[in-house]
């Protein structure tokens, strides 16, 4: 008889990674349609008209101000709440799964047939439901509480990431999709609405499922209150972070080319090969980032989390910046363009398991230095910084659109105050060459200031072993 597999024990099991697989389709779901349709939305089919680029860009940079005072405050709620019976952030990731998605769901459903001030006033409401209920997602403090062992929350994160990446397949082609649907309704942007809804729902209803399969560990259970003075103290002494933060707003390569590049297609090509094209492109983001994941592990093998994400910043770039020279010299040819993103992306996916496993090594640090992990509070830093991303280069975008007076009317042609080629010249610099420039300045901080690697790295993980074998409850 064949030898019986030996089965997987926690965190690698099967329910676990199951569930790891699904809880955060509800991020994938808002960061996917805030950065890469919902500016769109709002300037080509929400009927708001001319306003749109302006309403949109104050609403991002509004909610920016907003959560610089809400997300942390949101971390610090989630450190001091109570360890119930299915963990201390668990109930957060499930009431705001669903708060998210309801969100969504207005941010994308404008009421037709009202007034301006009407259409302001729901779009506010509906984005500072957003904001809450995204920030109230702590993923990563319930994976960082699975496992203390580097290479574990490594190899926790790989299918994961793939099958995400899978399920994204309908927001790769999300655009095309609901194009195809809004022309079966005579209107596209009813069709984008309703598209919304038939894919947040099920979306939340498996975030819900996998975020109850997932056991929270016991690796960052601590029993005392953070206070803000820890909070300062921790914030002053944990540099690791403070780069994380300083590459955080300025490594903004995704989120550029997602913001800008349908714009991009939509007028480089053709608004009458829209349709054919964002499917391609979403074609070309799921292969290059289910890629990039796949390769990273063996790629990225031996290397700490820092070299990672700096190896993946300096190989998102080389591709961006021969495109953007290849678009200036006038080599405008929608092969050459996908092919390049397609690199761009591959390298995008390279970098999410050395970025996560990065952020939890700043989690790491703080309770080596504190004695309290607060990784409440460094996962909010992060989702201000991620929503940041999008709000920057949603609005430098929308800047790009503001300054050429951008306007589509009814007929779907552009009807723009500066012609179409001062559009694509400032959509080349967002898509292309701001992000390739801020990709390798984001390496060159990690590489020069961020602290954590040689010898001090591995005296923090030994001293750290000490610690939890110290402090971690005997049941865990």
């Amino acid at each position: 008889m064949g030898k019986t597999k030996a089965k997987r024990e926690y965190p690698l099991d099967g329910k676990t990674t199951f569930g790891l697989s699904t809880m955060r389709w509800t991020i994938m779901a808002a960061m996917s349609l805030t950065t890469t349709v919902f500016l769109l939305y709002l300037t080509d089919y929400s009927g708001i008209g001319a306003a749109a680029a302006t309403v949109g860009t104050i609403l991002l940079l509004a909610g920016r101000l907003f959560d610089a005072f809400d997300d942390p405050l949101q971390g610090w709620l989630m450190d001091n709440a109570p360890c119930t019976k299915i963990g201390r952030y668990k109930p957060f990731m499930l009431g705001g799964i669903v708060v998210c998605t309801a969100a969504l769901i207005l941010l994308f459903n404008i009421p037709r047939g009202v007034s301006l001030a009407v259409k302001i006033v729901w779009l506010s409401v509906a984005y500072l439901l957003y904001e809450i209920g995204y920030s109230f997602q702590p993923a990563d403090p319930i994976k960082y509480s699975l496992s203390p062992d580097p290479k574990i929350r490594e190899r926790i994160l790989v299918v994961p990431r793939v099958v995400e990446q899978i399920i994204a397949v309908p927001f790769s082609f999300f655009l095309a999709l609901a194009l195809a649907l809004g022309g079966s309704l005579g209107d596209a942007g009813k069709g984008i609405s309703l598209s919304v809804i038939l894919v947040t729902v099920p979306m939340m209803i498996m975030s819900f499922v996998g975020t109850l399969l997932v056991r929270e560990g016991h690796v960052m259970q601590q029993s005392e209150s953070v206070g803000f003075r820890d909070i300062l103290a921790m914030l002053k002494i944990n540099k690791p972070l403070l780069v994380m933060a300083i590459t955080g707003l300025i490594g903004l390569t995704f989120p550029f080319i997602m913001a800008s590049a349908v714009y991009y297609i939509k007028w480089a090509f053709g608004p009458e090969n829209l349709g054919t094209n964002s499917a391609i492109w979403g074609a070309v983001i799921l292969l290059g980032i289910i890629t990039g994941t796949i390769i990273a592990p063996k790629l990225l093998k031996g290397t700490i989390p820092m070299k990672g994400v700096i190896i993946c910043s300096l190989a998102n770039a080389v591709p961006l910046v021969v495109l953007y020279v290849l678009s200036i010299l006038g080599f405008r040819n929608p092969i050459v363009f996908f092919g390049f993103m397609f690199l761009a992306m591959t390298a995008a996916g390279m970098s999410y398991i050395p970025g996560t496993v990065l952020a939890m090594e700043v989690m790491d640090y703080s309770l080596h230095r504190t004695g309290k992990g607060m990784q409440g509070i460094i996962q909010a830093i992060r989702n201000f910084l991620e929503k940041t991303q999008s709000a920057m280069s949603s609005t430098v975008t929308g800047a790009v659109l503001i300054a050429v007076g951008y306007v589509v009317n009814d007929a779907g042609d552009y009807v723009g105050t500066a012609p179409v080629e001062s559009l694509l010249f400032g959509l080349l610099l967002v898509c292309m060459l701001i992000p390739a420039i801020l990709s390798v300045l984001s390496a060159g901080i990690y590489h020069f200031f961020y602290p954590l690697k040689g010898a001090v790295r591995d005296q923090m993980y030994a001293q750290l072993g000490e610690f939890r074998e110290q402090s971690l409850p005997e049941s865990a």
